[in-house]
């Protein structure tokens, strides 16, 4: 007889296979998902549709009047009037993807829930995906990295109370919308934040080769990233490229803790991240999405984490394993 010990160190290690295989598959790189109300639902069965789009709508509104402000406010009292300075911060990048980001998911929840239709097919989630992806990882990305190596710095626009602040609540807020939201998150889609980190490096090269007056130097931007000295700014962009992966695996457990413990109370479960196999009466298999299935019996877990079954009166969604 096989040990116990054995069968769990088999186990575990079937698991892992799949897991990596699942989240490391090319497929995974798109942004095809099996569940689209994802995208305008609460992960949280109790925060009922109207109460998410009050939250999405007061979100957006409140991030574009920050914006609004932010903007003249630094311009004015930080750059000296030059209204490109404020563009060539990280921050600002982030910070206006997100502000971005909340305004069309409240347009996406105000849409697909005023008034719900259960039977309405969502399109044009997978560049909301894309953009939650991208400013989820980047405010946290750039907020860790300013309270680590610039909340020192003695540049106004670093040492202001109003300049701290945008560099912690954007992160909060973003880690607390993907606790309330259904938003998947992906590992793999780490490459998307990785690639605009390299456009963000190429252009404070670029704005370096240009020798147009920055906010500390010629060309310089930040107190680590003078291309100057070549060696020192590439070490500086690839440790922020690394950090971000890193991000994205916390943004992945945050995710994975918060469907955990829905699944744990009755709520939503995994969706499968790809589209399930269903036998018929006539023992074919076929691939459907997760709407199309009638016998939860018929429903094969593509990823041994989970399962979620949708009937067409309703949706039932399956425990974790």
């Amino acid at each position: 007889m096989e040990p116990v010990e054995s069968r769990w160190r088999q186990s575990c290690g079937t698991r892992l296979h799949d897991f990596f295989v699942h989240e490391f598959s090319w497929r995974g790189l798109g942004f095809s998902h099996t569940r689209p109300s994802d995208f305008t639902d609460s992960q949280w069965l109790w925060m009922k549709p109207w109460l998410f789009i009050v939250y999405r709508v007061l979100l957006a509104i409140g991030f574009i009047i920050w914006l609004s402000l932010d903007i003249p406010r630094e311009i004015h009292n930080y750059y000296e009037d030059r209204t490109y300075i404020w563009f060539l911060y990280a921050t600002n990048w982030a910070f206006g993807m997100l502000a971005l980001t909340f305004f069309l998911l409240a347009i996406f929840s105000l849409v697909y829930n005023c008034p719900r239709r259960p039977d309405e097919r969502i399109i044009l989630y997978q560049p909301l995906w894309f953009l939650y992806t991208i400013s989820a990882n980047g405010s946290i990305v750039a907020s860790s990295v300013f309270w680590i190596a610039l909340s020192s710095s003695h540049l106004g626009v670093f040492s202001s109370q109003l300049g701290r602040l945008k560099h912690s609540l954007t992160a909060v807020l973003a880690v607390l919308d993907l606790c309330l939201s259904a938003i998947p998150i992906r590992l793999i889609h780490v490459i998307y934040p990785i690639l605009v980190g390299i456009l963000y490096s190429l252009c404070s090269y670029l704005f370096w080769l240009s020798g147009i007056q920055g906010p500390l130097n010629v060309g310089q931007v930040y107190p680590g990233l003078n291309w100057t000295h070549p060696r020192t700014a590439v070490l500086t962009c690839l440790s922020v490229i690394l950090f971000s992966f890193l991000i994205q695996i916390f943004l992945y457990l945050v995710y994975y803790a918060r469907v955990k413990l829905s699944s744990i109370l009755n709520g939503r479960g995994f969706a499968p991240l790809f589209a399930v196999k269903t036998k018929s009466i006539y023992g074919e298999l076929g691939t459907s999405e997760t709407g199309d299935v009638d016998n939860p019996d018929d429903l094969l877990s593509v990823n041994s984490m989970s399962t979620c079954m949708e009937t067409k009166t309703g949706r039932d969604y399956g425990a974790v394993e």
